[in-house]
């Protein structure tokens, strides 16, 4: 460290060199195999069957589908786990039927009374999957009901008659009610109507007539003085449940896609814990239960777990100390001397220390947490009943006068970004990486990059510019085409996925481009159609509107949807979400499913396109692990590796480039391909199904529109 530095950083380095785990487990190997031996006592074994669950299987017979085998075993696990335990958890990779496995737990449970909390698009698949496995069920949209409702279905059912399934968005269970004053006045004093104390003073009348959420000042009543208000049409069900039906009015809670409740005071983990609260049992349902860090699972774990948490010395806001204890946390230290034209020797200064959270876990996570309240399934499992599942890969060379202006456009916005990296100013980088991405594939549009801190709106300061080409159609978009024209002639619908469909918008262009081919398209846009409806909206556009080609955006139908009229996805653009890629490329690859799924990924070589979905080929790598494969390579590789796609790509661009050899495109995602393999996860084949091939340019010409 220089001592004339006025603020000076440096990293705390680990005490001692960690081991890698593959290695800790050959080391210890006869030790861990005694101690499991001695400690550990499954519930359940696949293998030995008991009285019980042989009662159970005969029982399952009773629904209106049939489970396989392997979601069978999945079941009576859990159905066992709840004699138990209050919460447990179903971490199932997407497709492999976790719907049908929670309506099944809670059937053989006898649970009556079911509640569901999902994504709002979600709403109406559960209810129809209910209607489709649970005899005689009765199903309520609790997503289009009013309070009213919900107070006349609990004066009406002090038993539930049959099984009866309650379905939320978790969208509408957070919206906040107004309230109105309960309480009872007379000669200007005011009594709480349950206990008849007199409520005092001054500002706590107040606030009681006003309809405030005061409660009873009696220490033995402590009843609310206040209820909600049925004029208002927005109003948090989960709140209004928890409070007026009562703790056990349902038996049975399932929370769908629960690592989207992971916030601590955000509103859908408050309607989260309110459920939780009021129900006998918590199913937690998610195919990617982590995001990479330990504390994605804190507040999940305290709402599931309370006591345990509590045992275990956390508090509600100890989710650093928990990141400490089951995660990595990297501690830098900040030294600041007291003038800074003065060395520090001899001169007073301060240090300031900074905690900043790694993405890891450490394997007591899976010790203490998850492995005594988790059951996991993968895809693989099930993998013998589904059909070939291939991904390909199609590295698209551009246009002359495409590249030119795509290398001009580059120098420029990435000489600025450099330039603001010296000011220690980040805010091109967002601007940079979208406008790369989308370049290439707007190259008829053209490209303005503005600084976003332009001092007037009206004369912003251009960072970057490409002008538009005079080109009919692109090298991607030929490409595209080409594929479309083969899996048509075989009978099979396409899903083109898109990125750009909001500000940059693509969407026009592929189907103006695909109708003058003559194939059949419709758009799925967020804003067209509601998410409740779109699982509908595509049966009916895929069957009575007999379209060829369905253009969407990847987020719209990443979770929940299944989409077997389409066996065919080609991503035109894949942008760098490595969730948004994995849950996406499966939606036609489910139970279900009777063609062969295939999978194509198009971008243009020598961009960043390319380098975006090589970087996600690494990280998918690595994610298998996170989701379900214990290896060091997920444990170790996470923390060790870039944060996050995007700033990876970010430094790339900018020079900071890994020394050595440079992985090619097609080297990393092999490697993923072969990791997959290894691991058994998603590949039905013995060998990896991916080829990438790239396109040579032709005599295409076009004109630059000065």
């Amino acid at each position: 460290m220089q001592e004339s530095s006025a603020k000076q950083v440096e990293q705390e380095q680990p005490k001692s060199e960690p081991i890698l785990l593959n290695e800790f487990l050959t080391e210890y190997r006869d030790i861990l195999e005694e101690k499991l031996r001695n400690s550990l006592v499954p519930l359940f074994d696949p293998k030995n069957k008991d009285e019980q669950d042989k009662e159970r299987i005969n029982r399952l017979e009773n629904l209106k589908r049939t489970l396989y085998p392997e979601q069978v075993s999945a079941v009576l696990a859990l159905t066992k786990g709840f004699q138990k335990k209050k919460s447990l958890i179903l971490t199932a990779e997407m497709g492999s039927g976790k719907t049908i496995m929670a309506l099944a737990t809670a059937y053989l449970l006898g649970c009556k009374r079911i509640l569901v909390m999902c994504p709002g698009h979600l709403v109406r698949k559960w209810i129809r999957e209910a209607t489709d496995t649970i005899p005689g069920i009765t199903c309520f949209n609790l997503n289009g009901k009013g309070l009213s409702d919900i107070e006349n279905w609990k004066k009406g059912f002090s038993k539930a008659k049959g099984f009866e399934i309650y379905v939320i968005g978790k969208e509408r269970a957070k919206l906040h009610y107004q309230t109105r004053t309960a309480a009872i006045v007379r000669n200007d004093r005011v009594y709480c109507p349950v206990c008849h104390a007199q409520v005092t003073g001054q500002m706590t009348v107040k606030r009681v007539l006003a309809g405030k959420r005061v409660f009873c000042d009696n220490d033995k009543c402590k009843s609310p003085l206040f209820q909600a208000d049925k004029k208002t049409k927005r109003f948090a069900k989960a709140e209004f449940l928890r409070r007026y039906v009562g703790k056990g009015f349902f038996d049975f809670f399932i929370a769908d896609e629960v690592h989207e409740l992971k916030g601590g005071k955000t509103a859908q983990g408050q309607a989260f814990a309110a459920f939780c609260h009021i129900s006998k049992h918590v199913l937690a349902l998610t195919g990617t239960l982590m995001g990479g860090y330990a504390t994605n699972l804190y507040y999940v774990f305290w709402r599931m777990f309370p006591q345990k948490m509590k045992d275990m010395g956390f508090n509600f806001f100890d989710n650093t100390k928990f990141a400490e204890t089951y995660g990595i946390v990297e501690t830098y230290v900040s030294v600041e001397t007291a003038d800074s034209n003065i060395a520090s020797i001899g001169h007073s200064s301060r240090s300031m220390k900074r905690k900043k959270e790694k993405p890891g876990i450490s394997p007591l996570l899976l010790t203490n947490f998850l492995l005594e309240n988790t059951v996991f399934m993968k895809l693989s499992d099930i993998a013998k009943s589904l059909p070939p599942y291939t991904e390909e890969i199609r590295n698209v060379e551009m246009t002359e006068e495409q590249e030119e202006i795509y290398k001009k456009f580059e120098r420029e916005i990435v000489s600025a970004m450099q330039e603001a990296l010296q000011r220690r100013d980040k805010s091109l980088m967002g601007i940079m990486l979208q406008s790369l991405l989308a370049l290439p594939d707007a190259a008829r549009r053209g490209e303005i990059a503005v600084h976003p801190h332009s001092s007037d709106p009206l004369n912003p300061v251009v960072i970057a510019k490409a002008e538009p080409l005079d080109i009919d159609i692109l090298p991607k978009e030929e490409q595209l085409i080409q594929i479309v024209q083969k899996e048509n002639a075989e009978g099979r619908k396409v899903i083109v996925c898109l990125e750009h469909t909001g500000t940059r918008d693509l969407t026009g262009d592929i189907k103006e481009r695909l109708e003058d081919e003559d194939y059949k398209c419709s758009v799925l846009k967020s804003t067209t159609v509601k998410a409740e409806l779109r699982e509908e909206w595509i049966k009916k556009v895929a069957k009575e509107n007999d379209i060829d080609v369905l253009i969407t955006n990847p987020r719209i139908i990443q979770t929940g949807l299944d989409l077997l009229d389409f066996p065919t996805i080609i991503f035109f653009q894949t942008g760098y979400s490595v969730f948004t890629l994995r849950q996406a490329s499966r939606r036609s690859w489910r139970i279900g499913q009777d063609k062969p799924v295939r999978v194509f990924y198009l971008t243009y070589h020598d961009t960043l396109q390319e380098k975006a979905l090589k970087l996600m080929a690494t990280k998918m790598e690595t994610a298998l692990a996170v989701e379900g494969d214990l290896t060091d390579k997920g444990l170790v590789a996470l923390s060790e590796g870039e944060s996050s796609v995007m700033f990876a790509l970010a430094r790339e661009l900018i020079g900071e480039k890994n020394n050595g050899h440079q992985e090619t495109l097609e080297d990393a995602w092999n490697k993923y391909k072969k990791t997959e393999v290894e691991n058994d996860s998603y590949i039905t084949d013995d060998e990896p199904t991916t080829v990438t091939t790239t396109i040579t340019k032709g005599d295409r010409k076009s004109v630059l529109i000065k």
